[in-house]
């Protein structure tokens, strides 16, 4: 290679050519480690974070457009009773002395309620609760979790926390529905409030121990198996199978024994409190041969629900990350 007189360059017979890059250029600056400077929110701003981004997962939100179809769809499930029974409520309003009668006669009310929604609530957990957990596992993204200011103490409370909590919404809501739906149609706005208001208690109370039970047994199955469908199975048959099996001890066996068997299952637990809560008869034949008190099945149920949830933990502060 060498210069011509007028300056350019010729290239020797022979010679490569050279090749230049068609793309735009770009350079490489070395700054050096730089330190983060920004505020450090610490563990309680991590939990906050965590919880939120479950309740999040719980409904499919971030996330495409197949992941909220079924929390979405169980959840309008749950609400549409409360809107139809609203809707009977108004027309006995509109229609007299027979609208006493039909008011009377709706299926749809606050002590009947937890029967109607209760398989929604089911399918909720056994869809939501393995895919909260065993995608974490699945994918291994615990010791990045782990690494930070997130305990493993804290994992195991936010998840089982987020999940209750949206769980808590399916099963409010409806009850806020049907409530201020009473209160709204009723002749005398006042009058309609003071007669729905000693309701709240015992609604709340029923929404949490539903939430809090089915949650928390579900959160304790899915933390056992990253297997979507392996933790969708053994959600089911937890609730399932003791039924069946409390309703056979019960039709053959007889006393005091028999009678205790039925806190066994979450289902016939949760349908007890419901009857104690709101003083009616319990749609279980189970609970209605048992002679406990329905003080038994609220108890049971807030045991039921700590056990669960040491169970969770448990398997965080053991599990290999």
């Amino acid at each position: 290679m060498s210069l011509s007189p007028n300056g350019a360059v010729e290239r020797a017979p022979g010679a490569t050519p050279q090749v230049r890059a068609s793309g735009p250029g770009g350079s490489i600056y070395d700054l050096g480690y730089q330190g983060y400077e920004g505020p450090r929110l610490g563990r309680q701003a991590a939990i906050r974070a965590l919880y939120w981004h479950t309740i999040r997962s719980c409904y499919g939100i971030g996330r495409g457009g197949r992941a909220k179809i079924a929390p979405f769809t169980l959840a309008a499930l749950a609400v549409l009773p409360a809107i139809v029974g609203v809707g009977i409520s108004a027309l006995a309003k509109q229609s007299g002395e027979i609208g006493d009668v039909l008011e009377g006669s709706s299926p749809i009310r606050y002590a009947t309620y937890h029967g109607l929604i209760s398989t929604f609530v089911l399918l909720f957990c056994a869809v939501q609760a393995p895919e909260l957990l065993g995608r974490d596992q699945r994918f291994g993204v615990l010791p990045i979790y782990f690494s930070r200011a997130l305990a493993r103490l804290d994992y195991a409370i936010a998840k089982v926390l987020g999940l209750v909590t949206s769980l808590l919404a399916m099963v409010i809501v409806p009850y806020a529905i049907l409530f201020l739906g009473r209160v709204l149609v009723a002749s005398d706005l006042v009058e309609g409030l003071t007669n729905e208001l000693p309701n709240l208690p015992p609604l709340a109370a029923q929404a949490l121990l539903t939430s809090g039970l089915l949650g928390s047994i579900s959160m304790a199955i899915a933390a056992f198996t990253p297997r979507r469908a392996y933790a969708t199975v053994g959600i089911i048959a937890a609730f399932l199978i003791p039924t069946i099996v409390v309703a056979l001890v019960i039709g053959t066996l007889s006393g005091s024994v028999a009678d205790w068997v039925v806190v066994l299952s979450p289902v016939d637990v949760l349908d007890g409190s419901n009857a104690a809560l709101f003083h009616a008869s319990a749609d279980s034949e189970s609970v209605r041969s048992a002679d406990l008190d329905g003080l038994v099945y609220v108890v049971t149920a807030l045991v039921g629900i700590a056990l669960a949830v040491g169970v969770t933990i448990r398997r965080y502060l053991r599990i290999s990350a």
